[in-house]
């Protein structure tokens, strides 16, 4: 599999399952209604899950609070 390929795969894994964590949590201690609950989930998500990236033939991936990259 291609780099880039595994970065766009690691991408959406983590972002669903990022978001699910986040949308039964959010879901669980405060109950609203399904939209807000939705749009929370997703800005939560993008916020914390990590971004896998490709440059110069490497795999990096973006942590939040972690100021440089971690390569694989």
């Amino acid at each position: 599999m291609k780099k880039e390929t595994l970065a766009l795969v690691l991408n959406f894994i983590f972002f669903a399952g990022f978001f699910l964590f986040f949308k039964n949590l959010i879901g669980t201690l405060i109950p609203m209604s399904y939209v807000p609950l939705v749009a929370m989930s997703a800005l939560f998500t993008a916020i914390a899950s990590p971004k896998f990236l490709v440059n110069k033939g490497k795999l990096y991936m973006k942590i939040l609070l972690v100021k440089k990259p971690i390569s694989f």
